[in-house]
């Protein structure tokens, strides 16, 4: 009997990744290469403990709705587990080699050029057109979704060529256009990569007549019957069972439909159910574990443990300012080596031990490793050494007192370590940091928040967007363009009523940081947008603007029998290839 083994997806039927040459002008393309399917038909379980909300793959909260909307709606291009994209419903993915993309001679406007696969049909057999792309837009920029607007907010208008063709045109935007909170000078969006995967198109002619307003609680989302993607709805047992079957259409326009006849997505009560369901053979592919269940899945004989990079990473959010509570500054602020010290003195080995299992990564920058077209191979990851630590601080004058505290020109090493409460594996990481940093000499408070307020940079208000604390512990999901990130550290960025969707909530920030953030959103260049983004990167490591620790693993289990099956970190959530997923006779 095969014995399970932990495999650590570095480039699951995926090719190496792209060496260190000359820069190119677009990102890397997908090399990805299915096995030929050797038997088709069966049935295949997913499980999770948490059940799907809704399965409308616009508004989607969480990672177990977006996996089975990614099952059902298709996306215009995607991006596969190294992020580098490839067509799905378009004929070939937009760049400026191919002519699709297309700046402006101002530099504020472009234009993106989408073919569409010719023959595409919905499960209904219904032509899947343009005009579905242009409604979804339109649904989404119209208000009444809770949905990001992000990038299609530069869009001013579609242009109609054909049943297959449309020009997307970007441009300046006033105020309140898609959401816009304040007017755009440019319509520039060199990050337009990332809307393929947001667009996973939704029927025009099934859902027209539905008022946005009723989306939410319209039975399509629950049980959709006109769909795009490799599977379609065919009943559900509530909280329990969702019964999908292969599209009958989705071979239209395409080489092949579903290998598979049916997936069945089972949900348990819980975490200790779904680990008996994986023990006893009830379910085959299990999702939402973590790495403190890796000693009960080792022992699966017929399955093996999955640690898949992800986008989600573990730092310190030190604020650079004075705290708006206490009225007091960090003690780091206007002294950077006490910044240098408290890195140092994070032990990322024992953190990683407490809250993962010892299988999580840290990274070597701000950028998590599955973004491998932004890979600086110049850096290493960051070292853990107390007395390095404890000799940063006495060169730099601060001297221990006879309670073991350190103090500077009568200023204490004293700040407060702020966490969101109930969260288990940051309380884990609180006491260890609080631990190894009373080593090195400073007293550190631990506090606590509820998630919704610890959350509430995202929403321009709460301790951190206001500047009440003095280090936070952030993980947090990136997208897949260090553009989404440039908000973060950016100076001119801070929340206010000029701007209200800043997000520079930790008063970081540099000149130099900002310029390097601008020339990446000003250019269509990858080379050098990459360029631009590497030397943010430096730059914002050298600030501090936050503290790199570790990267959250993804833990799959999947049956040997399974072929084709790899993880991807985005918003497909492993069902990015779900059409070529075959099962073993």
């Amino acid at each position: 009997m095969r014995r399970a083994s932990m495999v650590a997806l570095a480039a699951l039927l995926i090719a190496c990744q792209p060496s260190a040459g000359p820069p190119q002008a677009t990102p890397p393309a997908s090399t990805y290469h299915p096995d030929a399917a050797a038997h088709k038909g069966g049935t295949l379980v997913l499980a999770d403990w948490e059940v799907p909300d809704t399965l409308n793959p616009l508004t989607a909260p969480t990672e177990n709705d977006l996996r089975v909307a990614a099952l059902l709606f298709a996306p215009l291009w995607n991006l596969d587990p190294k992020l580098t994209p490839y067509p799905d419903l378009v004929a070939r993915v937009p760049s400026r080699e191919n002519g699709d993309v297309k700046a402006g001679a101002d530099g504020t406007t472009m234009s993106i050029d989408l073919h569409l696969k010719p023959g595409l049909e919905w499960s209904d057999g219904q032509p899947l057109t343009v005009d579905d792309v242009i409604f979804t837009w339109q649904s989404i920029c119209a208000g009444d979704l809770p949905v990001s607007t992000a990038g299609w907010d530069h869009i001013v208008g579609m242009e109609r060529r054909s049943d297959t063709e449309v020009v997307w045109r970007f441009g300046p935007r006033g105020a309140g256009a898609c959401g816009l909170p304040v007017a755009t000078a440019s319509g520039l969006y060199p990050a337009y990569l990332l809307l393929g995967p947001r667009a996973r198109l939704l029927p025009r002619h099934r859902l027209s007549a539905v008022p946005l307003s009723s989306w939410g609680s319209d039975t399509y989302f629950h049980a959709p019957d006109v769909v795009s993607g490799p599977f379609a709805f065919k009943n559900t047992v509530k909280d329990q069972l969702l019964t999908l079957v292969a599209n009958p259409r989705y071979a239209a326009g395409r080489d092949h439909g579903a290998y598979l006849d049916q997936l069945v997505y089972r949900t348990y009560g819980g975490k200790p159910e779904l680990l008996a369901g994986l023990t006893s053979g009830e379910a085959d592919v299990g999702f939402h574990l973590a790495s403190d269940d890796i000693p009960v899945l080792q022992k699966l004989t017929d399955s093996t443990t999955i640690i898949a990079p992800s986008l989600q990473t573990e730092f310190l959010n030190p604020n650079h300012a004075t705290n708006a509570q206490t009225g007091r500054a960090p003690p780091w602020v206007g002294d950077a080596r006490v910044l240098d010290a408290l890195s140092l003195g994070a032990d990322r080995q024992a953190l990683d031990k407490a809250a993962f299992s010892g299988v999580a990564e840290a990274p070597p920058g701000i950028y998590p490793t599955s973004l491998v077209a932004y890979t600086d191979r110049t850096l290493a990851a960051p070292g853990s050494d107390l007395g390095a630590a404890r000799q940063t601080l006495e060169d730099d004058g601060w001297k221990a007192g006879v309670d073991g505290i350190r103090s500077k020109a009568g200023r204490r090493l004293d700040f407060s370590l702020l966490v969101p409460c109930g969260n288990a594996v940051h309380q884990k990481e609180q006491e260890l940091l609080q631990a190894r940093w009373q080593e090195l000499g400073a007293s550190v408070r631990p506090t606590c928040l509820n998630r919704s307020l610890f959350l509430a940079p995202f929403l321009g208000h709460g301790a951190n967007a206001t500047g009440a604390f003095d280090m936070s512990l952030y993980s947090n999901t990136w997208e897949a363009d260090p553009a989404a990130w440039a908000p973060f550290a950016q100076s001119d960025q801070v929340p206010s009523a000029a701007t209200p969707d800043g997000q520079n909530w930790n008063r970081c920030g540099s000149a130099q940081l900002d310029a390097d953030f601008r020339a990446g959103a000003a250019t269509l260049d990858f080379a050098k947008r990459r360029t631009a983004y590497l030397a943010a990167q430096r730059e914002w490591l050298a600030e501090h603007c936050t503290i790199p620790l570790l990267q959250w693993p993804r833990v799959i289990q999947r049956p040997f029998k399974l072929h084709n099956f790899a993880p991807d970190p985005t918003h497909s959530t492993d069902a990015w290839n779900a059409a070529d997923w075959w099962l073993a006779a």
